[in-house]
């Protein structure tokens, strides 16, 4: 896995919006990506990208080609989700409530959508857990992932879109 850009390591700053997806999740994908769209700083821990941007790149200005996975910052997420949903084949994590103004939009852009449960991996391996359930929503790379990922976790369900009903 290689960065697009490389920076000095005293350049690099952690935010309160870096967090590792698990590697279960990944693994329950089983899906290679071509772009990690927004990677923490320092590069990817556990995802299976070919390429990753990070905040330094700004990933909502880097083209989204090939099948790109998205686990954007929570506390801008609204353009995370327009640009998952303008993209033919993107995965995009967030957390989900009926009230975010995200959730239709995402879900609506979906063949499916899986809701698990997980704990993040901060940069300092101290693992953290949302405040809300969360989503991984699948759009041009088929049900099967959401479906394995579904069942990956003990809590875990699939909504289906209306491309794949």
């Amino acid at each position: 896995m290689n960065q697009l850009f490389s920076l000095p390591s005293d350049s690099v700053v952690v935010t309160a919006d870096d967090c590792y997806t698990p590697k279960w999740v990944f693994d329950a994908m089983g899906i290679e990506f071509d772009i990690d769209a927004a990677c923490p700083p320092g590069g990817p821990l556990h995802t299976p990208a070919k390429r990753y941007y990070t905040a330094a790149d700004d990933g909502l200005e880097q083209p989204w080609d090939g099948v790109t996975w998205c686990n954007p910052p929570y506390s801008k997420f609204t353009p995370w989700a327009n640009k998952y949903a303008a993209s033919p084949t993107a995965v995009l994590m967030g957390t989900y409530a009926p009230e975010c103004a995200w959730t239709p939009t995402v879900f609506q852009n979906s063949d499916a959508v899986a809701l698990i449960s997980c704990k993040f991996i901060r940069p300092n391996d101290t693992p953290i857990k949302p405040m809300h359930g969360l989503f991984v929503a699948f759009r041009g790379v088929g049900v099967e992932p959401a479906e394995r990922l579904a069942a990956a976790d003990r809590f875990g369900s699939v909504l289906y879109g209306r491309k794949a009903a």
